[in-house]
């Protein structure tokens, strides 16, 4: 592959990446001094005070999420969290081929002699490698925290590792979709409108199946329904049969909507940009 190619994905890249990788250690950190402030046995009280008819929603027993490492946990479902993981998804792959269209640049990629299959394979790549990294600034927030701040329990830091990977493979299933939404479009900003609706219509339908027994089934239409960090961390009778499931599920419809995005990319005409 042409080494310019992988430069240039990089250098693109690296300000959102910085920036997000940056903001999330912080909010780890600071998240972690949050928790501290809870005396022993305020964070279950707090948590004893909800309704019943939110354990679905809340997905783990409200005894788990009581414990130390159940606080800890919430900061892998925060909303902070999700949006910097769903602006790293959505942004990146909206820009692998409507972004190009729309800022012109395309048809200059498209005339180099390499094939169209790696315009997108490369921006991919780098879309995954900044999954990891986004992951690993959480866990190294709360680490940092739990270094730093006297909490008020002692927690393993390492039991959160099922739950970063969990993130990672998230982040990386949104984006290839996103990607296989660009490759079929010309306009970045309906790409991002197709992207984070496909986000909304899935956690939507993860939580009605979770609230209505008889929609159950409807789990099977989500991608989010194998996004759980928190039972893998605080329900660990089945972690590692769940961790590859989840993570499985998440990574092989990236992987295939990636797949989708090259065949469509590599046959389809370059619109003239707008």
């Amino acid at each position: 592959m042409n080494p310019a190619i992988w430069k240039r994905a990089l250098s693109e890249c690296r300000l959102q990446l910085g920036i997000s990788a940056a903001l999330l250690i912080l909010f780890g950190w600071l998240f972690v001094w949050l928790m501290s402030l809870f005396q022993a046995g305020a964070w279950a009280s707090l948590l004893n005070l909800l309704p019943n008819s939110m354990q679905p929603i809340l997905g783990v027993p409200l005894a788990a999420l009581a414990t130390p490492a159940g606080q800890i946990s919430v900061l892998y479902v925060h909303l902070v969290t999700m949006l910097v993981a769903i602006g790293w998804a959505i942004g990146q792959g909206s820009d692998v081929v409507s972004g190009e269209i729309a800022r012109g640049t395309m048809e200059h990629l498209a005339a180099l002699p390499i094939r169209r299959a790696t315009l997108v394979a490369v921006p991919s790549v780098v879309s995954a490698m900044g999954a990891v990294v986004l992951a690993l600034s959480v866990w190294l927030g709360s680490l940092l925290g739990l270094l730093t701040v006297h909490f008020h329990a002692k927690v393993s830091i390492w039991q959160f590792l099922p739950a970063v990977l969990n993130l990672a493979a998230m982040t990386f299933c949104l984006t290839g979709l996103t990607t296989l939404f660009s490759a079929c479009g010309r306009d970045r900003w309906q790409t991002i409108k197709l992207g984070g609706g496909l986000y909304l219509a899935a956690l939507v339908l993860k939580m009605t199946a979770r609230l209505w027994p008889a929609a159950d089934w409807l789990r099977w239409t989500s991608f989010l329904s194998a996004y759980e960090p928190q039972q893998l961390v605080l329900m660990p009778g089945d972690r590692w049969q769940w961790l590859l499931g989840y993570n499985a599920t998440l990574v092989g419809v990236g992987l295939l909507a990636l797949l989708a995005a090259t065949a469509i990319f590599s046959y389809r005409d370059l619109p003239v940009a707008r």
